[in-house]
């Protein structure tokens, strides 16, 4: 049997997410060998990650604080044998609610042992008063990506269109329920890095235009990147760390070449391979003696040797 968790952040056992959680769960009910179970996370006792890094660590990949989200935790062992996930948030202050939040900080260890990588998902963004659920949505996407999960679709709801809405959000449930039981049945499809970015490409959250940003300190100055500035000013002095930026100036040489040529699903490819190599260089010379003690576990940016 398939397994589905509808995640509930909202504080309200009558509100308007829950309405909408539910109709997408049973929409994933009525695809036959899947089940489903609404987890309304008031119910559970977890805090914040604490940053001791022990989850990449140890070779496990677990939390080890001893609460519903440490690695023998209920709530953990609930997602640990999930085929599916829906997250299902409120709109609060023009974003997702921070229960949500701290539910999905706390799935950090799955970052480094990848085994949420390829599970499928929806993402439910609702309000009541200005709106900002597109916002919101986009945000719950963000999350997704970054655990690597398969993004089935995403619902921002306003309360004014509950009626179309709850239509649209048993739809949902219905591939969802689908996907899970391909989750469950023919195992977990896995998505390499490269993968991984096309698929969100066309999602609420694209995580191209972000890293473009991001390596250009937000100037979208593509030819003056912090990659090429952090040569150029020689801020890097371990050996291995700047073989490692110089091939990730190199990819990203080869990703402004493809974007200047409106090559996009090459360029994005290019950025993929710049990216990891950006993120094994700043391990190494920032991460890896002072402050984690460890090498990147081999499901994190798996990078050309």
């Amino acid at each position: 049997m398939a397994r589905v968790l509808g995640i509930l952040g909202c504080g309200r056992r009558d509100g308007y997410t829950i309405r909408v959680l539910k109709a997408v769960l049973e929409g994933v009910c009525s695809v036959e060998g899947v089940d489903a179970e609404l987890i309304h996370l008031l119910n559970y006792e977890f805090g914040p990650c604490t940053s001791c890094y022990e989850c990449i660590r140890r070779t496990e990949h677990r939390c080890v604080l001893k609460d519903d989200m440490g690695g023998d935790g209920r709530l953990w062992k609930k997602v640990e044998h999930a085929n599916g996930m829906v997250l299902a948030s409120p709109v609060h202050m023009w974003s997702a609610d921070a229960l949500t939040h701290l539910f999905v900080e706390r799935l950090y260890p799955f970052v480094w042992s990848g085994e949420l990588v390829g599970m499928p998902v929806v993402t439910l963004a609702v309000a009541s008063n200005q709106g900002m659920h597109m916002i919101a949505n986009r945000m719950l996407c963000q999350w997704a990506f970054t655990l690597g999960m398969r993004y089935v679709g995403g619902l921002p709801v306003h309360a004014a269109y509950m009626d179309e809405a709850l239509k649209e959000a048993r739809y949902l449930g219905v591939k969802l329920g689908h996907e899970a039981l391909k989750d469950e049945s023919e195992g977990r499809r896995k998505m390499a890095d490269e993968e991984r970015w096309l698929h969100y490409h066309d999602k609420p959250w694209s995580v191209f235009a972000h890293y473009v940003e991001n390596l250009t300190m937000g100037t979208g100055d593509l030819s003056h990147s912090i990659i090429r500035k952090s040569l150029a000013k020689n801020v890097f002095k371990n050996a291995e760390a700047l073989k490692l930026l110089g091939k990730a100036d190199e990819m990203f040489e080869e990703f402004y070449l493809h974007y200047r040529l409106g090559e996009l699903r090459e360029a994005i490819k290019a950025l993929v391979k710049a990216s990891a190599y950006w993120t094994h260089a700043t391990w190494k010379e920032f991460l890896e003696e002072k402050l984690i003690g460890a090498r990147p576990p081999k499901a994190y940016r798996p990078v050309e040797e």
